[in-house]
């Protein structure tokens, strides 16, 4: 009896890290389709401070305390990652 309980106990422990896994999985899902779309491609790369060929890009200099990037969410995302998970809840 004490080896099906504890059996038992595992199976829900398996059955909650699954579940836990396959949330990780879809919302790298979404984050992978998300890339497919120029616009948040072209976003996250502009992120990452990236600039299009012909584009002069600018350092600015002198600021003492840069102020932290927004937070989009309760996630710690930011900027279109942040943007992204808010649309989906």
């Amino acid at each position: 009896m004490r080896d099906y309980l504890a059996q038992k106990e595992q199976l829900h422990a398996q059955q909650v890290a699954l579940i836990k896994a396959r949330q990780v999985r879809d919302g790298l899902s979404v984050k992978i389709r998300a890339l497919k779309d120029p616009q948040v491609l072209e976003a996250r790369a502009r992120e990452l401070g990236m600039v299009r060929p012909g584009e002069t890009p600018y350092a600015v200099r002198g600021i003492k305390h840069p102020s932290p990037p927004p937070r989009a969410n309760g996630d710690g995302e930011s900027g279109v990652w942040g943007f992204i998970s808010g649309l989906l809840g």
